[in-house]
């Protein structure tokens, strides 16, 4: 009779566990996109609902115009969906509120085992101050593309690390054997992003090119100075070909340059991942690779920063984070989902789930391979004030002004310090 009543007593503590686990549960789920991702979205949700049968997800879907009005009023009115779609130019308004709006995934079953530390913990993809307030989307930056001929014939390796002096000495060897030969395609703008701007982190202690706190200048005449010296190199020492030849392609162009076409003027270019592809294709008698990327001999700087086109982060006020979690846990890791969801917010932030793609042909396998090597450098993302227009502007017209000679290194330091002086007093 003990045993019995002990029996009875044991499930009866047991049913409200039980209770709690099979609980119906409703998630409302928020987000932006076209047909394509709305559909391949859907089908993930519906997955995980036929798995989770106590589980009903509501998806909240349309356009992008005034999505992040309506999710900031919601966020401050308490009334935010469960699981939300972010910009990350808006994340750290929201991550870095003292209203705590955003869950740290830190302190939840979440996996990030398939996940890549150097990418994932970047303040644009939810890192901030080790805490994890999202999780990329997709994942994009630069890329190094290789004419993997030009590179074998001249004994150069750019998938074993190398570093800036590397260039330089590189770019020496192929310009003296050949002058109209160049290491890389690159016109102004990618001279900026890919050149300067990381050669500047690398070499000044991480710094951007403004204080996001105090909105000024960060850097000194002096320090600009050494960023155009570097830039002046990159023209003398055949690391790059003339200004005024480049002018011709400039912007998202370079593909239609007839010495790249050729495939035999460069040995690689400056490129973007999502670019890398077009720009392969537009010299169909090479073959491409993506390559590492230079780093500052000396320097633990790598700056090479990879970019997201959105951020999944999880409300605190949901009444139900642990389901919403292992939601985003199938929605990142597990595999069918991986390859339902495909390339629909750009190149998937896993490598596994790049693989998956590259096997189903929804992207190549030397876009896999250049989001691979984007995603393995810790990056540090440019400041809001130079990702202005009107700032990077400047920034290209003295690369201009450089490229032909126009100014000395000097001259055109003190004149970008003057007018980015003028630019962010007016922010």
């Amino acid at each position: 009779m003990k045993k019995c009543l002990a029996l009875m007593l044991a499930l009866c503590l047991a049913l409200p566990m039980v209770a709690l686990a099979e609980d119906n549960v409703t998630l409302r789920f928020s987000w932006w996109g076209g047909d394509e991702r709305h559909a391949a979205t859907i089908a993930v949700i519906e997955q995980y609902e036929a798995a989770h049968p106590n589980v009903k997800i509501e998806p909240e879907y349309g356009s992008s115009d005034g999505y992040n009005d309506k999710l900031a009023t919601q966020l401050s009115g308490g009334t935010a969906p469960d699981i939300i779609q972010i910009d990350p130019a808006f994340l750290p308004s929201y991550a870095l509120s003292d209203a705590g709006y955003l869950v740290d995934l830190n302190t939840t079953a979440f996996d990030f085992s398939l996940s890549d530390p150097a990418y994932y913990t970047l303040p644009m993809n939810g890192g901030f101050d080790g805490k994890q307030y999202g999780m990329p989307s997709g994942i994009s930056g630069a890329a190094i593309l290789v004419n993997n001929e030009m590179a074998e014939k001249y004994g150069i390796d750019f998938h074993t690390q190398y570093t800036w002096d590397d260039v330089f000495a590189w770019a020496k060897q192929v310009h003296e054997a050949d002058p109209e030969v160049y290491l890389f395609e690159a016109n102004k703008t990618m001279i900026a992003a890919c050149g300067a701007a990381i050669w500047a982190k690398q070499n000044y202690e991480g710094k951007t090119f403004f204080d996001p706190e105090t909105k000024t200048v960060n850097y000194t005449v002096e320090e600009l100075a050494g960023v155009y010296t570097f830039v002046k190199r990159l023209f003398d020492e055949g690391v790059v070909a003339p200004v005024s030849y480049m002018a011709a392609y400039e912007g998202d162009n370079m593909q239609n340059d007839p010495n790249w076409v050729s495939g035999d003027k460069y040995v690689a270019a400056l490129s973007y991942t999502s670019t890398c592809e077009t720009m392969a294709a537009a010299a169909p008698n090479n073959t491409f690779s993506a390559g590492l990327f230079p780093l500052t001999a000396g320097s633990d700087i790598p700056a090479w920063n990879s970019n997201c086109p959105q951020v999944f982060s999880i409300n605190s006020k949901s009444a139900n984070i642990e389901a919403a979690v292992d939601f985003l846990n199938y929605f990142y890791n597990d595999e069918t989902a991986m390859a339902t969801l495909g390339s629909v917010r750009s190149v998937p932030p896993t490598a596994r789930a790049r693989e998956i793609c590259a096997e189903n042909g929804l992207i190549s396998p030397l876009l896999a391979q250049a989001c691979d090597i984007c995603g393995s450098y810790s990056g540090i993302p440019d400041d809001s004030l130079y990702n202005g227009s009107e700032a990077k502007q400047i920034m290209w017209d003295a690369i201009e002004e450089i490229g032909y000679g126009a100014a000395t290194p000097e001259q055109e330091a003190q004149n970008v310090y003057d007018l980015w002086t003028d630019y962010a007093a007016s922010k």
